[in-house]
């Protein structure tokens, strides 16, 4: 294979054409950053019990953080998981997400945002009552 020296001065053809895509990818990527998120089931739920606030109380004392879990959320999850969730773990966010995606998809498994949300809402038949309905109309603003 003969070899062409490159001066200096000139720019091999490949480094041109991965500026290129380079450049390109980046402004791609700006467009994508800059449309609004969708967000999800828990980042409504999130936005909607706590303001995104990890260390609300709220329900006169007896929810909790973020996602203003009760106590016995937390023991009804630790009763189905066998987990170990203690009720300082609601004002964890990240704890507070597992619980939360363990409780919906044990009593709403393959189930939709709403029916998710209510049971959320209003315990595991959460999603036959009319008084969840409100809080689901709430969670579909920040979907």
């Amino acid at each position: 294979m003969k070899r062409t020296l490159i001066s200096h001065n000139t720019v091999p053809v490949c480094i041109v054409h991965f500026l290129r895509i380079r450049r390109t990818l980046l402004i791609l990527c700006l467009a994508v950053s800059a449309l609004p998120a969708r967000a999800g089931l828990w980042e409504a739920v999130c936005a909607v019990e706590s303001g995104g606030n990890p260390l609300a109380v709220g329900d006169g004392g007896r929810a909790a953080g973020i996602a203003q879990i009760w106590a016995i959320t937390v023991k009804d999850t630790n009763r189905f998981a066998g987990t170990k969730y203690t009720l300082n773990d609601r004002f964890d966010p990240e704890k507070s997400r597992q619980i939360f995606r363990l409780y919906t998809e044990h009593y709403g498994k393959g189930r939709s945002d709403q029916f998710k949300a209510r049971i959320w809402n209003g315990g595991p038949t959460g999603n036959t009552k009319k008084s969840t309905i409100a809080y689901w109309n709430k969670i579909k603003k920040h979907l």
